[in-house]
C-alpha cells in the first residue's frame, strides 16, 4: 500500500449508501486505500469483482460484525498491529440495522441498539488514538469520523409518529418492544455520542491531532438494506412504490451525501457538524444537545461495552 493513499475505514459498503459511496470514491483523483468492513466477505468480493478500480486507489475487505463485540475487537486489533504501521484517516460509520422482532446478540444485547451504536461507540474509542496520530502525520488534512444517522432521531419523524424515547429499563426490549423505536433510539444514543465525543476531543486543544467529525442525515431512501427483515409485502411495497414517491432519495444521492462530509475542502478544520440530505448543515435534535443525557448516555454505553475506564466523572 502507497503511503501517500489516504486510508479509509467505510463500514455497510456491500449495498445501499455504502456501496454508492465507495463507487464515488473511486473516482476521486486523491488516492484512497479502502478498507470495506463487512460482515460477509464473499459478497463484497463478487461487488468488487465488478467494479474498475482505478490505478491510484486500492482496496481490501474486511469482516466486521457489528452484533458481536468481540468481531469489533478482532477487527481493531487487526488494524492497530499491522507492520509498518498505518494511518486511520477517514472512518466512515454506515452500517445499519433495524428489527422488527425482539432479538439479542451474542452480547445478550439488543441486536438494533448494539448494531447501530454501541458497537461503533466501542470501535471508535479502540481506534481513536490512531485516528489523532494520523492526523499529526498528515496536517494538510483532518482526519475525520463520519456517522451516518438518520432525520428519526428527532422526535414526531417517520410514519408512527412515535419516539425516540430512551429508557435504561427497556434497553433489552423486555418492558416492551418496537422496531422502529429502538432504531429512533439508535440513532439518537448515536447523536449524544457525537457531541460528548467532539467535547473530549476539543478538551484536548492539541492542534496537531484534530479530528473532524460530522453527523449525516441521507434522507429516505427504500432501496437500501436497512429494512431487510422487515415483513414480505413492505419489501414489496419499498422495492417497487416507494421509489417513485416525491419525498424519497436515490442511494446515488445518499452516497454523495456520505462523500461530501468525508472529502469536501469546504469542512476542513470544522467540525460537530450535522449535515442534511441537501448536503447543508442544519440542526439535529434539541435533545441531541442536552450536555445531561450526552454524558449519561456516554457513562452507560461505556458499562455496556466494558470501558469502564472511559467513563466520566
Amino acid at each position: 500500500m502507497s503511503q501517500e493513499r489516504k486510508v479509509i475505514v467505510l463500514t455497510g459498503s456491500n449495498s445501499g449508501l455504502g456501496c454508492e459511496a465507495l463507487k464515488q470514491l473511486l473516482r476521486h483523483s486523491t488516492p484512497y486505500h479502502l478498507i470495506l468492513a463487512v460482515r460477509n466477505i464473499t459478497e463484497m468480493e463478487k461487488i468488487i469483482s465488478n467494479l474498475t478500480i482505478p490505478s491510484q486507489h486500492s482496496i481490501e475487505i474486511s469482516k466486521l460484525d457489528l452484533t458481536s463485540f468481540t468481531s469489533v475487537k478482532s477487527f481493531a486489533q487487526g488494524l492497530l498491529t499491522r507492520d509498518p504501521i498505518i494511518p486511520l484517516n477517514l472512518l466512515i460509520l454506515n452500517a445499519a440495522t433495524v428489527k422488527f422482532e425482539l432479538s439479542k446478540t451474542e452480547d445478550n444485547l439488543e441486536t438494533t441498539f448494539q448494531t447501530n451504536h454501541l458497537s461503533y461507540f466501542l470501535l471508535i474509542n479502540l481506534l481513536l488514538d490512531r485516528i489523532k496520530w494520523s492526523s499529526e502525520q498528515q496536517e494538510s488534512f483532518n482526519s475525520r469520523i463520519i456517522f451516518v444517522n438518520s432525520s428519526l432521531h428527532k422526535p414526531g419523524e417517520g410514519h408512527n409518529k412515535i419516539g425516540p424515547k430512551l429508557e435504561i429499563e427497556n434497553l433489552d426490549g423486555s418492558k416492551e418492544y418496537d422496531g422502529m423505536l429502538f432504531y429512533k433510539n439508535s440513532k439518537l444514543a448515536q447523536m449524544l455520542l457525537f457531541y460528548q465525543l467532539n467535547k473530549l476531543l476539543e478538551e484536548e486543544k492539541d492542534e496537531k491531532k484534530k479530528i473532524s467529525i460530522f453527523a449525516i442525515e441521507p434522507g429516505f431512501i427504500p432501496q437500501t438494506e436497512l429494512g431487510r427483515e422487515s415483513p414480505f409485502y413492505v419489501k414489496l411495497f419499498m422495492k417497487f412504490i416507494l421509489p417513485f414517491a416525491p419525498f424519497t432519495r436515490t442511494p446515488e444521492q445518499g452516497g454523495e451525501v456520505i462523500v461530501y462530509a468525508a472529502t469536501s475542502a469546504e469542512l476542513e478544520n470544522r467540525s460537530a457538524l450535522y449535515i442534511n440530505k441537501l448536503c447543508q448543515i442544519d440542526k439535529s435534535s434539541d435533545d441531541s444537545y442536552k450536555e445531561d443525557l450526552q454524558k449519561l448516555w456516554w457513562n452507560i454505553s461505556c458499562e455496556l461495552t466494558g470501558l469502564e475506564e472511559k467513563k466520566l466523572s
